[in-house]
């Protein structure tokens, strides 16, 4: 899975969250040869898991508990539908057809999945090295493709202004809200209520723009 974990590791700094999954991709790889089902159940869990992270960024209003209840192929079609929505030059025909690999691995890891549902010993039935090594290769290039597709359309993380940039506006904060023994009022509020700080600076240009237009 290296064109994976590069994938993610180049987009470590903006898309932090998903080297999250960098600990399920390494178990999926270490153990497809003497633990197929856990490598199979691992890949399982990286569509599942990725699927939700980009849909709950795209859609902020889905119903999560309904997402939550769904196959992990019906979730991860949401997924690729979902991406295809947010730019139309994204092809899905093509990843949207693999989905019935996706259901397998997904019904692989319900029968014989070693760690989410817990097995008698000597297990009966478990899946050879192959398998594993074909859903492997399945999931690395489909998560791919769906992630690469997310960081190209992905909405652009909100810029946090600096708060030593309006030096006059935090000394009228402050002035108005002494806090003797503490911290300056205007630090704390652009530290802990950031969307306060941004709405009463805005009130406080527009009172600077109106004074220079009446002015």
């Amino acid at each position: 899975m290296r064109t994976l974990i590069d994938l993610i590791h180049r987009h470590a700094g903006s898309d932090a969250d998903f080297q999250y999954y960098m600990t399920i991709i390494e178990n999926a790889e270490k153990n497809d040869i003497e633990n197929p089902d856990i490598s199979i159940e691992c890949c399982a869990s990286l569509f599942q898991g990725i699927a939700k992270t980009i849909v709950y960024n795209l859609e902020p209003g889905c119903d999560r508990a309904e997402f939550e209840r769904g196959k992990v192929h019906n979730q991860v079609r949401h997924t690729l539908r979902c991406l295809a929505a947010s730019d139309d030059i994204i092809e899905i025909g093509f990843p949207t057809a693999a989905l019935n690999l996706v259901q397998s691995a997904g019904e692989l890891r319900n029968a014989r999945g070693d760690i989410s549902h817990g097995r008698a010993s000597p297990k009966l039935l478990a899946s050879d090295r192959s398998l594993a090594r074909l859903v492997l290769v399945t999931t690395e290039a489909l998560v791919r493709y769906m992630l690469a597709t997310y960081f190209a359309i992905r909405p652009e993380p909100e810029q946090l202004i600096s708060y030593e940039d309006f030096p006059a506006f935090n000394d009228q904060l402050d002035e108005a809200n002494p806090l003797e023994g503490k911290p300056l009022y205007s630090r704390a509020l652009y530290d802990q209520f950031y969307e306060d700080y941004i709405i009463q600076l805005q009130g406080f240009e527009d009172e600077l723009t109106e004074e220079g237009e009446n002015g």
